[in-house]
Order: C-alpha cells, then sequence, then structure tokens
C-alpha cells in the first residue's frame, strides 16, 4: 500500500511499511491511503 505522507513541510508519497519503520518516527503523519491498481500487488506479508 502507497500512502502520502507530511510532517507540515514536507508532503510525499511512500510504502505503507517505509512509513511504519522510519517516517512515523519522525514526526509524519498519514495524510491519504494511495490504492494501488497492479492486481498483484495487494498482498503483503
Amino acid at each position: 500500500m502507497i500512502v502520502k505522507i507530511t510532517n507540515g513541510v514536507i508532503t510525499t508519497k511512500v510504502t505503507k511499511g517505509a512509513f511504519d519503520s522510519m517516517y512515523a518516527k519522525q514526526g509524519f503523519t498519514i495524510v491519504e491511503n494511495i490504492e494501488e491498481t497492479e492486481d498483484d500487488s495487494e498482498q503483503e506479508d
């Protein structure tokens, strides 16, 4: 899953995993969940 995130100054798109492991600790918050359109990318373990 791709999410749009911001820290109030910077807004960017990253994977949910990258947000959870790095960006959340740096003060970013999720602004929007972006649905992926590829069929083979829905599953993430």
